[in-house]
């Protein structure tokens, strides 16, 4: 297939859909599926280059899995799946569905709630049927479809999951209050919509065929509440085997998968979709009952899910046929239309009625509402099971659906940034500096980096030694930084580097082990007591302990022993000689040493003598050195500079 075998018909499809559209299938009929493992290796390279482009351009990763995706089916036809997966794919996309909606359901934190409790209760339990309601009602009055497929549509369209909000909320930055009240959302009514949905198809199901009485929703009452009922249990066993230690660690993870992949489909040969529901309940328990090593799992579940999001985003585009998006009719557009734009806005104003929410947070979260990959998978399932029914307009609802979920996705990803920082609820401080330590010398770098603009957080346990930082007017937290307390006190997201500077060693290696995960391990960095005496084998792994403080001489005695002995820490601007228009940079010698830069944006970046690196200056670059506040400064050569 030549490049303008894709683009003539594309080309067409835009201006004569209909035309286009004939000429896009019969350029389908001649293409030769791309080999299994070809298709395997664009969708994981596609995957990682979507999520990488997203990081680097600080926006969320969905619109390049729906761009790569919609290019290697639709348009290239490079990935077929189901040529690839065949009767597998549904299934597959099903059980990753499972497991990124577990995973999502370990972050759910009822600490975090206590400023966003009535916010987060007022969403859940009245804004799901409002907007069911509402949704449903618009689907029969403006997009013309019959109640049963309306009613059905709308428990399908109440869905916001996981896989789109936590990448979003993870570029935004968002305040916690609505961070929360978005990621809560999205999670726990992931389930419940589905619910409604299968409800809905059921019932009207069952009334067709005259079937309908109290003994229908007795029955799938009982059901939901032995599907709860269950999971809840399985929670508090998975706890006990874990404390018993009858589950090695290097079987934790594995067990948990395969537990929550039977437990969703065990629970859907039950009730169709239930185990949605189970999986949601049972990550909600672990997580809440404080379960042992759910930090470790949830590490290596955020990384599944990655890769999850990536290829079910991919696949569900690439099996997209585009005809079924250029039959949507003028009524169905002002449909989608009317929901993200008044229906969605009008759903969470009512539910914020009578909570703090302000203002603000209402116009943001009531904007805010991408569907994902349950929307979508929902529809292709129900949507031909009310056709085969009797329900003409079943089929309807795939198209709406996608629709609404590519809508929804590619402007609310552009959206979010933007629109969080012009009602101020994000942080602009992203690029702020941790102390963990709070000494002379610590306090008076955190001085000076705070006259530079960039902001320092000074943590210690130890209330005393805060004082002069409280003083000094600095940002402090008296507390442990380690603990689950910490986490939800402080907003981490505003600072991007760790300095951990406490007497215990292997304090400091965990502080680095955990931060450098969310950090990055070249951003956090240690100084541990003077060590010199223990050899290298007893050292702790240098994988986990960080990288060293302007050097590896450089400890807590070394530093405090300089600061008393006149040491201090300074900025200077790069700047050009009047001459030759060189940079001018203050040069190390014996009584000064080089700690750091800060870019033109306010980020600063430490360098390590021992990662054998040497930064870069540039014009108008703010530089931190440590130096001897003396007269008399020999110039020396630099890679032979000790501190004193």
């Amino acid at each position: 297939m030549t490049r303008g075998d894709i683009l003539l018909p594309l080309l067409l499809a835009v201006v004569a859909p209909g035309f286009g559209v004939r000429v896009f299938e019969t350029v389908e009929s001649f293409r030769i599926p791309s080999p299994l493992s070809i298709q395997i290796v664009l969708i994981a390279v596609a995957g990682i280059l979507a999520q990488w482009t997203a990081w680097k351009l600080r926006v969320p990763a969905i619109i390049f899995l729906l761009f790569f995706g919609f290019i290697l089916g639709p348009v290239a036809g490079l990935v077929q799946p189901d040529h690839l997966m065949g009767d597998l794919l549904k299934p597959a996309i099903a059980a990753a569905v499972a497991i990124i909606l577990f995973e999502g359901s370990l972050q759910l934190h009822f600490k975090e709630l206590r400023e966003t409790r009535r916010a987060v209760r007022d969403v859940i339990l009245l804004g799901a049927p409002v907007g069911w309601l509402f949704i449903s009602l618009a689907a029969h009055y403006i997009a013309g479809l019959e109640w049963a497929v309306a009613v059905t549509l709308g428990g399908i369209l109440i869905v916001t999951g996981p896989t789109v909000i936590m990448p979003m909320l993870r570029q935004s930055r968002l305040n916690p209050r609505v961070g929360a009240i978005l990621k809560w959302e999205g999670i726990v009514n992931d389930p419940v919509g589905v619910i409604f949905a299968i409800l809905s198809y059921e019932f009207f199901v069952a009334a067709k065929d005259g079937g309908v009485d109290t003994v229908f929703f007795v029955g799938h009452a009982l059901t939901l509440a032995s599907v709860s009922g269950l999971s809840f249990l399985l929670a508090h066993v998975v706890k006990r085997i874990f404390e018993r230690g009858h589950m090695p660690e290097y079987l934790k993870t594995p067990f948990l998968i395969s537990l929550v992949l039977t437990l969703f489909f065990g629970c859907n040969f039950i009730l169709e979709e239930s185990g949605l529901i189970a999986v949601t309940i049972l990550g909600l328990t672990l997580t809440n009952i404080h379960t042992a090593s759910l930090d470790d799992i949830k590490r290596f579940k955020e990384t599944i899910t990655i890769m999850l999001v990536s290829s079910v985003f991919i696949l569900l585009t690439a099996d997209m046929d585009p005809s079924v998006l250029l039959d949507l009719s003028g009524r169905s557009l002002l449909f989608i239309v009317v929901l993200l734009f008044v229906i969605r806005p009008v759903t969470f104003f009512i539910c914020s009625l009578g909570t703090q929410i302000t203002r603000a947070e209402t116009i943001l979260a009531g904007l805010i509402a991408p569907r994902g990959v349950v929307c979508a998978a929902m529809a292709g399932v129900i949507g031909p099971l009310l056709t085969e029914a009797g329900f003409e307009d079943g089929a309807k609802i795939l198209p709406i659906a996608f629709a609404v979920v590519a809508i929804s996705v590619v402007l609310h990803s552009l959206m979010i940034t933007p629109l969080a920082r012009r009602l101020k609820l994000t942080s602009e401080e992203v690029n702020g500096v941790i102390i963990a330590g709070a000494y002379p010398w610590s306090i008076q770098l955190a001085e000076t980096l705070k006259n530079r603009n960039v902001p320092v957080m000074l943590v210690d346990n130890n209330w005393m030694s805060l004082g002069k930082a409280r003083l000094a007017n600095l940002a402090v937290y008296y507390g442990e930084l380690l603990s689950e307390e910490t986490e939800f006190a402080l907003e981490f997201n505003k600072y991007d580097t760790l300095i951990a500077a406490t007497p215990n060693p292997a304090y400091n290696a965990l502080l680095c082990e955990k931060f450098g995960y969310e950090y990055g391990t070249e951003r956090v960095f240690r100084l541990s007591p003077d060590d010199s005496d223990v050899s290298v084998r007893r050292k702790i792994s240098t994988s986990v302990r960080g990288r060293p403080f302007v050097s590896r001489e450089t400890t807590l005695h070394t530093i405090w022993s300089a600061y008393e002995d006149g040491w201090r820490f300074r900025t200077t601007r790069v700047g050009k000689s009047e001459k030759g228009g060189d940079l001018i940079v203050p040069e190390e010698t014996e009584n000064r040493l080089l700690v750091g830069v800060i870019s033109k944006s306010g980020v600063v970046t430490f360098y390590s003598r021992d990662s054998g690196t040497r930064p870069t200056f540039r014009e108008d670059q703010i530089v931190l050195f440590f130096e001897k506040e003396t007269k008399d400064r020999d110039t020396k050569d630099p890679e032979k500079l000790p501190l004193p």
